[in-house]
């Protein structure tokens, strides 16, 4: 019996290890979703793909080289028949000959000069993977930002969480005060029920509350790419959060130009540098098609064969030719024109959609500093309400205590500060959220 119960409890500890609560740090957040992220590999594998592509263009430079060998069987047939000779038919049967050739050679040809588009070509391919590796960093910068409001919103629910624990607290505490004043004659038994009521909709506030944590951690989870049935806590260790206004008041203040956060921005954001990239990438190959267009191709060749009937008299018969020839294409259909012609106008559309994204980033900041201005002053007076809501929930509790007031008004009070209690932190969550959200769009971001 005593084994058995020895037993039980070893499982019994080792299943709360196993399902031992996770705590985890914005940093760890980051660090797994984007170790986990799909499309990081994706690219990663591209960036390998794109390294051979280099390496093929590099080897177009050296000449090539190439054995060629064989052997084939020729019959050779003639019907038979008369000839004349001196005044004297002779007769000439059928003839069939069968002949043996066995024949080997050797090929190179290298590319001499073409204006240079060989070189060109290889420079556009690593232009290619610089354009990838900034996809790469782009697409872990957008993570940041996704994983950042993710945490932020289960920080802001597990607060929100707290508050409502509390109220309800402070509800039961109620409860059990007007079953003190009944017992003693202070007040009707119908007040009891009016106030398990409200305790019964505070318990059903805290369950809602729960149950968005609960969807709000699993989004994390979702966002990081883990198990989404993990028990997991967040900290905000590490994080510069702050609920005083003052703090708060300074943060604004250090945002306010947007200017300076937009040059910032086209410094460090990489989709700017990527569409900076893509220009430079069209570019290449606008000089890449006048090359094709305007400039011969030169190219040096040799050739070495060898043949014969025999395997043994193979080399009997030698060929050795080498040379030089140029290549220059008059017309083609005006292929080479219309290559040409199509590289400068993307080039030209690259140009004018860089000056749109300039734009787009200006704007974007702009509004995302209104955001911040007008999340610090929902929260300013939020403060001010929250003090008179204060001061009403105290003097609707003395005098419900005293007999001048209500039930009502003491829950409606309650209410209302508990309410506001909620509003301020779903506030200062937003400023903090739109700050993030504008060190995001300027590039500074940091992970």
């Amino acid at each position: 019996m005593k084994n058995i119960i020895l037993l039980f409890l070893v499982i019994l500890i080792n299943g709360k290890i196993l399902y031992a609560q996770e705590l985890i740090d914005l940093n760890t957040a980051i660090k797994r979703a984007i170790k986990n992220n799909p499309d990081i590999s994706l690219i990663q594998s591209n960036i390998q793909i794109q390294k051979l592509n280099i390496q093929v263009k590099k080897g177009d430079l050296y000449p090539t080289l190439s054995l060629s060998s064989g052997w084939s069987k020729n019959n050779t047939f003639s019907k038979g028949g008369v000839i004349i000779q001196n005044g004297i038919p002779i007769f000439i049967g059928d003839q069939s000959r069968w002949e043996d050739n066995y024949f080997a050679g050797l090929n190179s040809q290298v590319i001499l000069y073409n204006g240079f588009a060989n070189y060109e070509s290889i420079e556009l391919e690593r232009q290619n993977e610089a354009s990838i590796k900034m996809n790469l960093e782009k697409l872990k910068y957008d993570i940041v930002i996704n994983i950042y409001a993710k945490y932020f919103d289960v920080l802001k629910k597990e607060k929100i969480v707290m508050i409502n624990e509390e109220n309800l607290i402070n509800s039961q505490d109620q409860l059990e005060k007007i079953k003190e004043y009944v017992d003693i004659g202070i007040k009707r038994a119908s007040e009891i029920y009016k106030q398990d009521a409200q305790v019964a909709q505070n318990e059903l506030e805290l369950e809602r509350a729960k149950n968005d944590l609960s969807k709000a951690k699993v989004d994390l989870l979702a966002s990081m790419y883990e198990n989404v049935n993990k028990d997991i806590s967040v900290t905000s260790s590490g994080l510069d959060i702050s609920f005083n206004t003052e703090n708060l008041y300074k943060i604004k203040e250090s945002y306010k130009d947007a200017d300076i956060l937009t040059n910032q921005a086209l410094e460090n954001r990489y989709d700017y540098k990527l569409a900076l990239q893509e220009i430079t990438i069209n570019e290449i190959k606008l000089d890449i098609a006048k090359k094709n267009l305007y400039f011969p191709t030169i190219s040096a060749f040799g050739n070495y064969n060898i043949s014969g009937r025999q395997i043994s008299d193979i080399t009997n018969n030698r060929v050795l030719t080498f040379g030089i020839s140029l290549n220059y294409s008059i017309f083609q259909g005006f292929k080479l024109d219309v290559n040409r012609q199509i590289a400068e106008v993307n080039v030209k559309q690259k140009n004018e959609e860089i000056n749109k994204l300039r734009y787009q980033i200006y704007s974007d900041i702009k509004k995302a500093i209104i955001d911040l201005e007008t999340s610090y002053k929902q929260v300013e007076i939020i403060d001010r309400n929250i003090k008179a809501a204060e001061q009403d929930k105290i003097l609707s509790e003395e005098n419900f205590r005293i007999g001048y007031g209500t039930l009502l008004d003491v829950q409606t009070a309650t209410t209302r500060y508990n309410n506001l209690l909620i509003e301020r932190i779903n506030s200062v969550y937003n400023f903090y959220l739109a700050k993030t959200q504008i060190d995001y769009l300027s590039g500074k971001l940091k992970y």
